[in-house]
């Protein structure tokens, strides 16, 4: 490499200054194409690249790699070498940092006595500032967080992640006003669900209302009222935005964090994973304007050890690359060959666990559950019905070896089995009609488009359609007797759980003309109602109604309801473990006692595709349950939307009883 170029500093006009053989560099087009990524500016003898003060070292770093993958011989003057001194010198006091941090994850006060004190000086202010005590872990949790200041929280849900965040966010906020570490604002990134909850548990954490402003969810909120919000000077103290939406307001966002010292969290931030998004852009953009970031998420790698990429390129946007270690495709590499076991995962996670911490499932001592198997036989008109969709889609997984669903079609096929074994009223609408999913958003079009492949006999269609008029499925016949007999003798609530939107309704009907009042939580219902019905819900004094009939893709999320209610029944179940353990969060979660009963009851339909699924789910919730309990459980090992030994089964079956 003969040709030199001097890399010069300016802190004064916050630019670094190539000079040198530049001739060579504007001749280059493919290194000046890489150039522009910088903002450069050329000159006749030299070359301008701005910074600012927390991207110094990073451009740097990046000048210098890419000068040399050009063939030049990048050299730094004494100020540069200063610079570079400076920041060898903060590497070192990050990294006594970073020891600190895994000494306070690990609950290791004895290791760093120092930290004791801080322990007890941050509980003390906690007693003053908080009138709902946190327990053990999530006091360890808010230190931690505290502490780092930037840091990842993946407690399993059910843990308190919110008041953790309040915590932490109290003992910040108590810092005198002129100390780097103070904040007096938050920003939440998270789902629409979870805005309710943020501002109930300011409430419960802090014994007052909180100022707030949401700026998502609510299309009264004008444009230019947002923009005011944002700008203002003297702004709320709690502001909640949707994932979705910063993009749109990435500027004005980034003025708001300029101005105010801002604690930003995201909730649910396993939505953000994909580094090239657009939610993952504007989300690490913004971030670099924050006083204080937080993630928060029970399930950090739901497909590989590459979603945490953009969850630290956010948590530290200046660092995340010497704290990884590894690029985005040596994670994705990483997921793909090696075992979770394995010393490369292993020292992987070792090097990343300073900036987390976990409450797994176990650490939660929660009460024991009680879980009902309820097997109910289909009427003469339901067997019929089922039995000939089954024998046809049967002989076509047959006549397909290679059949899995991850053909569409076949996913179709086994939806509708699904719902020829709970209701059979539900084969006359399109499947599109039924689903609300944020998984079947792009195969609305095809469902849309699929030919029902039974309508072909005239009599099998006619009972379909006379169906709902002669006879009330099973198993609604079934949830009114667990009603009557199990949950409303004790005063008790309950939350049914439906995949299918119709499902839903007629099942309220049954109910209306059974003179028993219910609820629906299902994705058509506006936020704001599905607010103002949890509420009540969720309020042991309130009986106004006792049931609510909910869909698990609307209610997935970021809503306890483990107050006021300790039943569930299962009208069915897909074969997706993720959704179907979130499900069973929503009421069995931190601060129940330990003699509080909390019960389950999973209808299934008697030789059907219902006990196929019992069975191979308990297969796959044993494994997962397993893999949860890691500090990073990696669930695409379960293989959670591919339902290929569910048709396996389905012909085993078939052939069995034929």
């Amino acid at each position: 490499m003969d040709n030199i170029i001097h890399i010069d500093i300016d802190n004064s006009t916050s630019n670094f200054k190539l000079i040198g053989d530049i001739e060579s560099v504007i001749s280059n087009t493919r290194l000046v194409f890489s150039l522009k990524r910088f903002s450069y500016s050329s000159f006749d003898n030299y070359i301008l690249v701005p910074y600012n003060q927390k991207s110094k070292i990073q451009i740097l770093q990046d000048l210098i790699f890419l000068l040399e993958k050009f063939n030049f011989n990048a050299s730094l003057t004494n100020g540069t070498s200063n610079e570079v001194s400076n920041f060898e010198r903060e590497k070192d006091s990050f990294l006594v940092f970073s020891n600190k941090a895994k000494n306070i994850r690990n609950n290791e006060f004895d290791k760093n006595p120092e930290l004791v004190n801080d322990f007890d000086k941050f509980q003390s202010v906690l007693k003053k500032k908080i009138v709902r005590p946190l327990y053990r872990l999530q006091l360890l949790s808010a230190f931690h967080m505290a502490f780092s200041q930037n840091s990842c929280n993946f407690a399993v849900p059910g843990a308190g992640k919110t008041s953790i965040v309040y915590g932490a966010y109290a003992y910040l906020n108590s810092l005198p006003a002129d100390d780097d570490k103070h904040v007096d604002k938050i920003l939440v990134i998270g789902p629409l669900s979870s805005f309710s909850p943020w501002e109930k548990e300011y409430e419960e954490c802090f014994g007052r209302k909180p100022s707030f402003q949401r700026l998502s969810g609510d299309s009264t909120i004008s444009r230019s009222h947002k923009e005011q919000h944002l700008f203002s000077g003297n702004p709320v103290e709690l502001t909640l935005i949707n994932h979705g939406g910063v993009d749109s307001l990435q500027y004005e966002i980034i003025s708001f964090l300029k101005k105010n010292k801002t604690m930003v969290v995201i909730d649910e931030a396993h939505r953000i994973k994909n580094p090239e998004g657009v939610w993952g852009k504007s989300v690490v953009e913004i971030s670099k304007e924050a006083k204080s970031r937080v993630v928060l998420t029970g399930t950090p790698v739901p497909n590989g050890y590459e979603d945490l990429y953009n969850l630290f390129q956010f948590l530290y946007p200046y660092k995340y690359k010497d704290i990884l270690k590894l690029h985005f495709q040596n994670l994705v590499e990483m997921t793909v060959n090696s075992d979770i076991n394995s010393d490369r995962v292993k020292e992987f996670i070792d090097s990343i666990s300073p900036y987390f911490i976990r409450i797994k499932k176990s650490d939660l001592k929660l009460p024991p559950i009680n879980e009902t198997l309820v097997k109910i036989n289909m009427s003469i008109m339901q067997r019929e019905i089922y039995d000939f969709i089954e024998d046809k889609y049967i002989k076509q997984f047959k006549s397909n070896n290679s059949a899995n669903v991850k053909d569409l079609l076949n996913k179709a096929k086994l939806i509708r089995l699904r719902q020829a074994s709970t209701n059979p009223s539900l084969l006359l609408k399109s499947i599109s009609e039924n689903i609300d999913s944020e998984d079947y958003e792009q195969r609305i079009n095809f469902y849309k488009q699929m030919p029902d492949e039974f309508q072909d006999d005239s009599n099998i269609v006619s009972k379909i359609i006379k169906y709902s008029k002669i006879e009330t499925p099973e198993k609604f016949i079934a949830i009114k007797k667990i009603l009557e007999e199990k949950i409303f003798i004790e005063k008790g609530k309950v939350i049914i759980w439906t995949i299918f939107i119709q499902n839903a309704k007629e099942l309220q009907d049954y109910l209306i003309f059974n003179n028993i009042k219910s609820k629906l939580l299902i994705g058509e219902v506006p936020q704001s109602e599905r607010e103002f019905i949890i509420d009540k819900f969720n309020n042991p004094e309130n009986m106004e109604f006792q049931v609510v009939i909910a869909n698990p893709f609307s209610v997935s999320e970021s809503i306890s309801l483990h107050k006021g209610c300790h039943n569930a029944i299962y009208m069915e179940r897909d074969y997706n473990c993720s959704n179907f353990l979130q499900s069973k969060d929503r009421i069995h979660r931190y601060g129940l006692s330990q003699k509080q009963k909390t019960n389950y009851y999973y209808l299934v339909s008697t030789d059907s595709i219902d006990e196929i699924i019992n069975e191979k789910l308990a297969i796959k919730i044993e494994r997962m349950e397993k893999i949860i309990d890691d500090d990073i459980p990696l669930l695409s090992h379960i293989n959670d939307s591919d339902e290929t030994d569910v048709i396996k089964a389905l012909l085993e079956n078939y052939f069995n009883k034929n």
